[in-house]
C-alpha cells in the first residue's frame, strides 16, 4: 500500500511540474546597427537596428555623443522591419559615437554595442556627376546626377577656359540625388535675389571655343567640356548631352529637365 501511495505522489509531482510554464526571456535582442554616411555638416545621419523580443518592445532609444561629450537621446521608430533614428548633421571632423537602448514590455533594458563615425571621413563617390547642358544665350550651366547614389557636391569646384587657379563656382552644401539636376546661372544675368550658391562667377559664350571643367576636392577631374568651335558659329540653343552621353547642339533648352536630343554632334578637343 505504501508503495502504491509513493508512486501516486510521484506522479502528482510530475504532473504539477509539467503544468508550470517556462519563464519567457524578458530582454530584447539588438543587432544589425548601421548608419548612413556623413560627408558634411549638411548630412543628417540615419541609424538603423534590428530589435526584437518575445515579450514585446516598449521603447527604443538612440543615444549618441559628440566628440565624447554632450550625450543626447533620440526616440527610434519602426522602419523597414527594424527601427530608425536620426542624428542631426555635425561639423566636418566630428566623431559621433552611438548605441541603441531597447526596453521590453517586461521593463527590462538591453544596450547594444557602441558604433561610431566621423563626419567627412568617407570619400565622396562622384561617379555619375556630369556637366549636362551649357547655354551661352541664357548663360546657364546644368549639372546632373546620372548615377544610382546621392552625391555630395559641397566640395566640387568649377573652372573655365583652363584657368585652374581661380574657381568660378564652388559647390553648395547639398546632396544631389540620383536623377536630380542643379542649374547654375552666370553672374552676368543672375538676379540680385538669386541664391548665391547657384551663381557662377564668369560669363558663358554661345559661339566661341569654351572649356568648363569640374573637379573634386583632390583636384581630380570629374567631368570636362572642351568645345573646339574654330568656325566661331553662334548656336541658338544649348550644348547638351544626348541620351547616348555624347555632346550635341540641342535647339531646345531644358534647364533642370531631361534634354531633348540634338542631331548635330559637337567637335570636342
Amino acid at each position: 500500500m505504501k508503495k502504491i501511495l509513493s508512486i501516486a505522489l510521484a506522479l502528482c509531482a510530475i504532473m504539477l511540474t509539467s503544468c508550470v510554464k517556462d519563464e519567457v526571456y524578458p530582454y530584447a535582442s539588438v543587432s544589425g546597427l548601421a548608419n548612413t554616411d556623413a560627408f558634411s555638416q549638411a548630412d543628417d545621419v540615419t541609424v538603423t537596428a534590428k530589435v526584437s523580443a518575445l515579450v514585446g518592445i516598449a521603447d527604443v532609444q538612440l543615444r549618441y555623443t559628440i566628440n565624447g561629450k554632450d550625450a543626447k537621446t533620440v526616440t527610434m521608430v519602426p522602419a523597414n522591419g527594424g527601427y530608425a533614428g536620426v542624428i542631426p548633421g555635425q561639423p566636418k571632423g566630428t566623431k559621433v559615437e552611438y548605441c541603441v537602448i531597447a526596453t521590453t514590455e517586461a521593463g527590462k533594458t538591453t544596450t547594444s554595442a557602441t558604433n561610431s563615425y566621423e563626419v567627412g571621413k568617407v570619400p565622396v563617390n562622384y561617379t555619375g556627376l556630369v556637366l549636362n547642358e551649357l547655354n551661352g544665350n541664357d548663360k546657364f550651366i546644368e549639372l546632373y546626377n546620372g548615377g544610382d547614389h546621392a552625391i555630395y557636391i559641397g566640395e566640387v569646384k568649377m573652372f573655365k577656359d583652363s584657368n585652374f587657379d581661380a574657381a568660378t563656382w564652388t559647390g553648395t552644401e547639398k546632396n544631389l540625388q540620383p536623377g536630380e539636376y542643379i542649374v547654375l546661372t552666370s553672374e552676368d544675368v543672375a538676379p540680385a535675389e538669386m541664391e548665391p550658391s547657384l551663381v557662377f562667377h564668369s560669363g558663358l559664350s554661345a559661339k566661341k571655343s569654351v572649356r568648363i571643367t569640374i573637379q573634386g576636392p583632390d583636384g581630380k577631374v570629374i567631368d570636362d567640356f572642351n568645345l573646339n568651335n574654330d568656325a566661331g558659329t553662334k548656336y541658338a540653343g544649348s550644348f547638351g548631352r544626348n541620351a547616348d552621353g555624347k555632346w550635341y547642339h540641342q535647339t531646345t533648352k531644358t534647364p533642370g529637365a531631361k534634354n531633348v536630343d540634338g542631331t548635330e554632334a559637337l567637335t570636342m578637343k
